[in-house]
C-alpha cells in the first residue's frame, strides 16, 4: 500500500470510528455482558465466558451467554461462583445447554478448569504470563487445558491428552502457536488489556500494552479488511491478523486495534451489504477507500 493510500484509508477509519455509536453497539455485543459487574476479577471470568461463546450470530449466542452468567449470578456472581462452584447445581441448571459445537458437560469443564486456575493462581491475568500476546494466550489456554485434564473425571471426561478433550472444549482452547487467528482470544485479550476510552475494554490487565495487541479476525473484518487492501487472504489466521493489525499499526502504533470495534460492527449491524450497494455504500465512510465490487 502506497503511503498515499494508507493516508486515505486512515482517513476513513477516523470518520467511521467518529460516527460509530459505541454505547449503542456495546448492547448488541458480548462485552456488554462484562460491564454488568464491577470487581476486576468478576469481569475477567465473565469476559472469558463471553468471549468463549462469541461465535456465529449475536442473537443465538446472547442467550447462552446470559444462561451460564445467571446461574453464576445466583450463586454470588462470577467469582464466587466458580470458586466454590456446586458442581450438582451446575449440571442441573447447565448440563442440557446446547449451542453449535458446544454442550453442557464443555460448560462443566470449562467452569472447573476456570476454578483450578484460580486456586493456582489467584486470577486469570496471573496464569496469562508472557511479553507478547502469543505468548499471553498461549499461557492461558494451556493452564485452562491442564486443570480441564485434571479436573475432567469430576463431569464424566476421561482424557489424559489434549487431544482426547470433548470437541466443544477444544474449540474453545485454539493455541496460537496451531496458527489459527484465535479471534475469540484476541478480542478477550483486547476487552482486559485496552483502556475504557470508548466505554467499551476495561484496561484491567496490565502484563501488555495496546500496542501489543492483535485485531480479532472474524469475518466481517476480514471481508473490510480485504476492502481497504489491508490483507488479500480469505480466510483468517495468526498470519493474517498479524498482516491486518500491520497496517493499523502504520495508523495508530500506540492503539492499532481500536478500530476493531468499529470494523465488525459496519457488518455486525448489517450497514455493510458485502458488495457494492447504491444506497448503503455512499453512506459509508470507508465508501472512497473501498474496492468492494
Amino acid at each position: 500500500m502506497t503511503p498515499r493510500k494508507l493516508k486515505r484509508v486512515r482517513a476513513g477509519l477516523e470518520a467511521l470510528y467518529a460516527q460509530t455509536d459505541f454505547e449503542q453497539r456495546r448492547a448488541q455485543d458480548p462485552v456488554g455482558a462484562v460491564h454488568r459487574y464491577s470487581d476486576p476479577l468478576d469481569q475477567e471470568l465473565a469476559g472469558f465466558i463471553a468471549a468463549s461463546f462469541a461465535y456465529g450470530r449475536v442473537v443465538s449466542f446472547q442467550p447462552v451467554i446470559d444462561r451460564v452468567l445467571e446461574f453464576l449470578n445466583e450463586c454470588g456472581g462470577p467469582r464466587a461462583g466458580i470458586e466454590d462452584l456446586d458442581l450438582g447445581a451446575a449440571q442441573d441448571s447447565l448440563g442440557d445447554l446446547v449451542y453449535r459445537f458446544n454442550r453442557g458437560q464443555d460448560v462443566l469443564l470449562m467452569l472447573l478448569a476456570l476454578q483450578g486456575v484460580l486456586r493456582e493462581h489467584g486470577s486469570l491475568e496471573a496464569a496469562a504470563t508472557g511479553e507478547s500476546a502469543h505468548q499471553v494466550m498461549g499461557n492461558l489456554v494451556q493452564a485452562l487445558v491442564h486443570h480441564a485434564l485434571t479436573q475432567g473425571g469430576k463431569v464424566g471426561v476421561q482424557a489424559s491428552t489434549p487431544k482426547e478433550l470433548p470437541r466443544g472444549y477444544r474449540y474453545w482452547m485454539t493455541h496460537p502457536g496451531s496458527g489459527s487467528a484465535c479471534k475469540r482470544l484476541t478480542m478477550y485479550l483486547r476487552w482486559m488489556i485496552r483502556p475504557a476510552t470508548e466505554g467499551l475494554d476495561l484496561g484491567i490487565w496490565k502484563q501488555l500494552e495496546p500496542a501489543q495487541l492483535l485485531i480479532p479476525v472474524d469475518t466481517h473484518v476480514l471481508r473490510t479488511a480485504n476492502f481497504l487492501g489491508l490483507s488479500k487472504a480469505k480466510t483468517g489466521s495468526w498470519r493474517v491478523a498479524e498482516e491486518i493489525t500491520g497496517w493499523l499499526r502504520k495508523m495508530d502504533p500506540v492503539d492499532p486495534v481500536r478500530f476493531d470495534f468499529a470494523l465488525a460492527h459496519l457488518g455486525i449491524s448489517g450497514a455493510c451489504k458485502g458488495k457494492r450497494d447504491p444506497v448503503a455504500c455512499p453512506a459509508c465512510p470507508l465508501d472512497k477507500v473501498c474496492g468492494a465490487r
